[in-house]
């Protein structure tokens, strides 16, 4: 039949070419479907129940293009590589295997068939026989680098023979090749493996995706690495580009590939998943993709909690908050590094925080007790947007106190117990976080304290070390 392969006879002579026939699909035994086979009869079906229909057929699953490549294409590339003997090729054969050699013979003359057997013959050489009379350029300063390929390094040749019922007939005339085969791969690639990268898997697929693709031994269901025995261990991202590239100006003669291609990765954007490894078809809409994205690749946000202190310049990507800074210290370098501004942040932070009339307002609403005035205090700067307070700012207001009045141990008490009341165990886990994270934030400080101190004076403890230890600055 014209849908099988027949595979090379053990002699090249076409009058067995008969007894190579593989046996044909079609006898006179009927062949039942899965579907129909699987159906009881609809008398022994309750009288209540209809009848089973049968499931529609489900779409094949997509293969990989690497699977489409015979397991046997070392053998076959090597014994047209060689031709030590002549070789006969049924169409099917031929149209399946030649377009992994044809990277090494080339064809210079066809004759017209002949009246009396309507053989046509064709002559070709070796790719590497051909001899270049262009001389060499010149090399300047201003000249590009540029490689030539070396020519007339072998000396075979061939003929092929097509016979009227398009049989074909392979022999070498001549010397052998004078190199290998892995050398005319890594010259230039057969026809078959550029092809495949124009396969539909790998639609709207970037060049180097494919490229890794195609060397990954695992992405195919041979044991061996199929993609570099059929001769494509020395393509390259470049070189897939421009396969890909020709083919668009093809099919868009006459336009602009770079618009061309700016359309359709729009295009892709809407239609297929951009998530690396993905392999799901397009979609119709936008809402198709995203509720693929959600249900396929749905992955938790980042936590940017620690992250507090924003940029308050518009245009700095450190306005985002996944982008922000962890600490006040590092908001100042970044205002001072970045933007020159040598403003403290607190009058940065003035447009989003009140005003002191404001504040004094919501200071006497709060109780009179010191406990719930802080706890008030606390509440409200923490709720104002984009300020937290300076961690090493010391407490002022201990002498203030001291000289109004001390208080008991139990009234202490009393307001602790109150602040425990008052807070849930949510809020009591955030302040624990807060703690951790001041205290870290403390330890920063010091260490660019000591580090500065050293720096300046030489000593870790700074002026005071050295006006205690007696030295006269």
């Amino acid at each position: 039949m014209a849908g099988n392969e027949i595979p090379y006879p053990p002699f090249p002579g076409l009058d067995n070419d008969s007894a190579a026939q593989s046996p044909s699909l079609e006898d006179d035994s009927p062949a039942l479907s899965p579907q129909v086979a699987a159906q009881p009869p609809e008398d022994a079906l309750p009288p209540d129940l209809p009848p089973p229909q049968p499931s529609p057929p489900q779409p094949p699953a997509k293969a990989s293009p690497l699977n489409t490549i015979p397991s046997d294409i070392a053998m076959h590339r090597a014994l047209l590589f060689a031709l030590d003997t002549p070789v006969q090729l049924t169409p099917a054969v031929w149209n399946r295997f030649w377009p992994y050699i044809d990277n090494v013979w080339c064809s210079h003359q066809t004759t017209k068939p002949s009246p009396e057997t309507g053989i046509v013959k064709i002559y070709g050489s070796c790719r590497l026989s051909r001899k270049s009379n262009f001389p060499l350029p010149e090399i300047t300063e201003n000249s590009r680098p540029r490689q030539r390929r070396e020519t007339g390094i072998c000396k075979a040749k061939f003929h092929l023979s097509i016979f009227p019922d398009g049989h074909r007939l392979v022999e070498r005339s001549g010397q052998s090749h004078s190199h290998t085969l892995e050398h005319i791969d890594s010259v230039k690639r057969n026809s078959a493996v550029r092809n495949l990268v124009l396969d539909d898997f790998f639609k709207s697929w970037e060049a180097c995706g494919i490229l890794a693709y195609l060397r990954d031994t695992s992405s195919s269901s041979h044991a061996t690495d199929i993609y570099s025995d059929a001769g494509g261990r020395h393509i390259y991202r470049q070189e897939i580009q421009n396969v890909i590239n020709g083919a668009l100006k093809k099919a868009y003669p006459g336009q602009d590939i770079s618009v061309v291609k700016r359309q359709m990765d729009k295009y892709k954007k809407y239609t297929t998943c951009p998530f690396k490894g993905c392999n799901a078809p397009g979609f119709p809409d936008k809402e198709s993709l995203r509720a693929h994205r959600k249900a396929a690749h749905q992955r938790k946000r980042h936590d940017h909690r620690d992250k507090i202190y924003i940029c308050p310049i518009k245009a700095c990507y450190r306005s985002k908050k996944s982008k922000g800074l962890t600490t006040l210290l590092a908001l100042e370098e970044h205002m001072r590094e970045k933007h020159g501004n040598a403003t403290p942040v607190t009058e940065i932070f003035a447009e989003n925080s009140m005003t002191e009339q404001h504040i004094a307002n919501q200071l006497s609403a709060a109780s009179a007790s010191p406990m719930t005035l802080a706890l008030n205090m606390s509440g409200f700067m923490g709720s104002m947007p984009g300020f937290e307070p300076d961690p090493i700012t010391p407490d002022s207001s201990d002498e203030d106190q001291q000289d109004d009045g001390e208080f008991s141990e139990d009234d202490m008490q009393a307001g602790a117990q109150e602040a425990g009341d008052m807070f849930t165990q949510f809020e009591k886990d955030r302040m624990k976080v807060r703690i951790k994270r001041l205290e870290s934030e403390k330890q920063k400080l010091d260490q660019e304290i000591r580090r500065l101190n050293t720096a300046v004076w030489g000593n870790e403890n700074g002026e005071h070390a050295m006006t205690s230890g007696g030295n006269d600055w």
